[in-house]
């Protein structure tokens, strides 16, 4: 049934397009139906307009059609939006003057909603209202599980005086960053331009038409008071200065997203690898792992990048510094050591003190990275890892269609960390019916040091440290496992009455489809047919509830949902592309393939070999990301997508669509490699021999799985059971036998039926 909306307009808007033109434009209230009528149409709606300047004729309208309509009382300013929103989501927008948060599904958007501020949500017409109204716009951008986001909502977004402030002078718009990562991707950038600085919450001050003039993190009442004051001032003082600098941002950050085409394909040269990574060893840190900072963040693409660097070129100290970080990691305050999981970040540099929100994504790469480093290091400790990693998952973040949420919160009561910390007396507690004093050393308490107040964190030896512990306190192994054996014990007793942190239930297309790659590379390493069943099963569920109105979308949540971006390509893509190279199952390959043809035809940037992240016109810039964070760059996961599917099907236009892409990118991740570790696997795919491994035959699955245990880096290895029309696999069938066929550049060496003598003449593998 065709959803109808009847829109009411109020007085004065009959004289659009008749008032002084050089003032209101020649917009008119006839050329408004129309755009809202094309609008809806296309959006699946009927719409019926009634405009009066008498109030009671407007209500006794109301009361007549309540019961036919989807009723949006509306003004002008705010006509477009409704009618996006009726159509898409369910969604009414009524008035630019109330906080407008109370029926959102984001979990990040409703703590807000109490807000004296009349917070708008993003949408893609908001700047419509923006500049009729000529008001500057506060964005204000966070996620559920951040911890200084709650800070400042409780403190300062809650206050009387700065609502009123922010109310009369500006329209506040506030952001989930996890739905709308494109805008908070624009905004972080102005941000890093403008301050050298980024991070949560993100507060940005901009013209009417989004261009922002200021950028800032979280603010205090009397310093968000101040700026506030001083912005408005500039407004009416200084107009055209601050026009001025939001054209120098811009600038800016139109600068940092244009990469221009080449004109010549440049060579791919190993020593380009090899002089970055030699020049990454000096950032290293040799005494706690991963590189010097400040705080530690675990990207780990980068030590997927290191471990196949070190195999292609035999270097030792690489493969040491990895497995050290490794360790360290596991057994670090980063690692939840009681329920799973890795926190986001530590706030010091010896990965001791965590922030305490755990995001998906992490969870996604670290069962890559860690069911991995298995397969290189033959290290249970690394098994045991993976597998408590997506433990975790399934108990504490699993949705109950299969899917996982997300993201779980820092907080509760208010309180960061307040869930993983403990008093003194509940230290006591823990440690009864054992010697305090070995309690606290092993958990590295210091009784006169305390977190914050009067709160403790159990941070264990380090598993580089334990055999040093041990011999200090005269323990054995099985000593110590029977020790933390009633210590976690007691320490789970004690969470039971606590309050749990609050889980964002949003299912997020690209982070889930992280996690279907981080559970088929464990199914691969680990030989557990249960995890490649539950990626089986996931991906099926985001194909059955990931597209409207056949375009890929980015996060959902009952009836809202985001219109996908290029990670939700790229990602999905790739976990397509797993599920073909674990099952054989062709359909996962030509989905992929579909996928990945999508993001290149809707994505393309005119201007560059790469891809845009989002096709958000109203975003003050094109985005273009090329850097590989604490997830990758999409566009570098897109660059290895197009060189895979070259491979298997024999096409050089797939390979020389990803040729450059990686070659646009080479100048600017020379000397900063660190950053652009995905790319980087680009390139070492290219400097050195790339080989096919194609298992045909019968007994092709079994023969995979074998060779998968083994780790492979510089191959792609599929698999088919029968004939196929993929020309990796054309004419190499037999129905009574499985060979095994390695090959290169469309030719393939002497078929093998034995998997030693196979691999022989693959020489990176191990």
């Amino acid at each position: 049934m065709t959803k109808k909306i009847l829109i009411i307009n109020g007085p004065n808007l009959e004289m659009l397009g008749k008032r002084d033109k050089s003032k209101y434009g020649d917009f008119s209230l006839d050329n408004l139906m129309t755009m809202l009528s094309d609008e809806a149409s296309k959006l699946g709606c009927e719409v019926e307009f009634f405009q009066n300047n008498i109030e009671g004729e407007i209500i006794n309208k109301i009361n007549v059609e309540f019961k036919i309509y989807n009723v949006i009382k509306v003004n002008f300013y705010i006509l477009i939006l409704s009618v996006i929103y009726s159509c898409n989501s369910g969604v009414n927008i009524n008035n630019v003057n109330q906080n407008q948060l109370n029926k959102e599904t984001s979990l990040y958007l409703k703590q807000h909603a109490e807000n004296p501020i009349n917070w708008q949500r993003w949408s893609s017409s908001i700047f419509d209202i923006t500049q009729e109204l000529d008001k500057l716009i506060v964005i204000s951008i966070g996620y559920s599980s951040c911890h200084w986001c709650h800070v400042m909502e409780d403190e300062t977004f809650a206050n009387d005086s700065i609502a009123n402030l922010m109310n009369e002078n500006f329209v506040n718009i506030k952001v989930d960053r996890e739905e709308n990562p494109d805008v908070d991707q624009a905004y972080m950038t102005a941000s890093q331009l403008m301050t050298g600085m980024g991070g949560w919450p993100l507060n940005v001050i901009t013209l009417p038409d989004g261009s922002p003039i200021y950028a800032g993190t979280y603010h205090t009442t009397s310093q968000w008071d101040d700026i506030l004051k001083r912005i408005i001032r500039l407004k009416k003082d200084n107009y055209d200065g601050l026009k001025e600098l939001a054209d120098n941002v811009k600038n800016g950050v139109t600068d940092i997203n244009t990469i221009y085409k080449r004109k010549e394909i440049s060579d791919f040269n190993p020593e380009l690898l090899k002089n970055n990574v030699e020049s990454w060893k000096g950032k290293w840190d040799l005494d706690n792992g991963g590189d010097l900072a400040q705080q530690k963040f675990v990207s780990p693409s980068k030590y997927i990048f290191l471990l196949n660097y070190a195999r292609i070129f035999n270097d030792k100290e690489v493969l040491d510094h990895v497995k050290k970080t490794l360790d360290i990691i596991s057994s670090s305050g980063l690692n939840d050591f009681i329920e799973g999981g890795f926190y986001r970040y530590t706030v010091d540099n010896e990965w001791k003190i965590p922030h305490f929100e755990k995001m998906l994504y992490d969870q996604a790469q670290m069962i890559s990275l860690y069911s991995l480093a298995f397969k290189v290091f033959k290290d249970d400790y690394y098994k045991d890892v993976t597998l408590e990693t997506i433990d975790f998952l399934n108990s504490k973040m699993s949705s109950k269609e299969g899917l996982y949420y997300a993201a779980m919160d820092a907080d509760t009561d208010g309180q960061e960390g307040k869930y993983y910390s403990f008093s003194r007396e509940e230290l006591n507690i823990i440690s009864k019916d054992t010697e305090l004093k070995t309690f606290m050393s092993y958990y590295n308490i210091d009784i006169d040091k305390p977190w914050e107040k009067d709160r403790y964190l159990l941070l264990p030896n380090k598993n580089n440290q334990e055999e040093d512990w041990l011999k200090l306190n005269n323990l054995s192994h099985t000593d110590l496992l029977n020790l933390k054996r009633i210590w976690e014990s007691n320490i789970i007793e004690i969470k039971k009455s606590r309050t749990k942190p609050r889980i964002d239930d949003k299912i997020i297309v690209s982070w889930n489809s992280l996690a279907i790659t981080g559970l088929v590379d464990a199914y691969e390493a680990l030989n557990n047919l249960e995890y490649l069943n539950k990626a089986i099963n996931m991906f099926e569920e985001l194909k059955a509830n990931s597209f409207k109105r056949n375009k890929l979308i980015h996060t959902y949540k009952e009836n809202q949902f985001q219109e996908g971006v290029l990670e939700d390509y790229a990602y999905l893509a790739k976990a397509s592309m797993r599920l073909f190279q674990a099952t054989g199952d062709e359909s996962y390959f030509n989905f992929s393939k579909k996928i990945t043809d999508e993001a290149v035809n809707i994505f393309k940037d005119d201007e560059s070999d790469l891809l845009r992240y989002s096709n958000n016109e109203e975003l003050f810039t094109k985005l273009i990301s090329v850097d590989d964070g604490v997830v990758p760059s999409p566009n570098s996961i897109i660059a290895e997508q197009l060189f895979n599917i070259g491979h298997v099907i024999f096409d050089d236009e797939y390979l020389s669509l990803s040729d450059n892409m990686v070659n646009s990118v080479q100048s600017v991740i020379d000397n900063n490699i660190n950053s652009y570790s995905v790319w980087a696997n680009n390139i070492l795919n290219r400097v050195e021999s790339f080989y096919e491994i194609a298992v045909i035959g019968p007994e092709s699955k079994l023969i995979t799985d074998e060779i998968t245990n083994y780790f492979s880096p510089d191959t792609i290895i599929v698999q088919s059971k029968t004939e196929s029309k993929l020309p990796l696999f054309i004419d190499r069938f037999f129905e009574d036998e499985t060979y095994i066929y390695v090959c290169q550049n469309k030719t393939c060496q002497r078929p093998e039926t034995n998997i030693s003598l196979a691999l022989e003449q693959v020489p990176y593998i191990n």
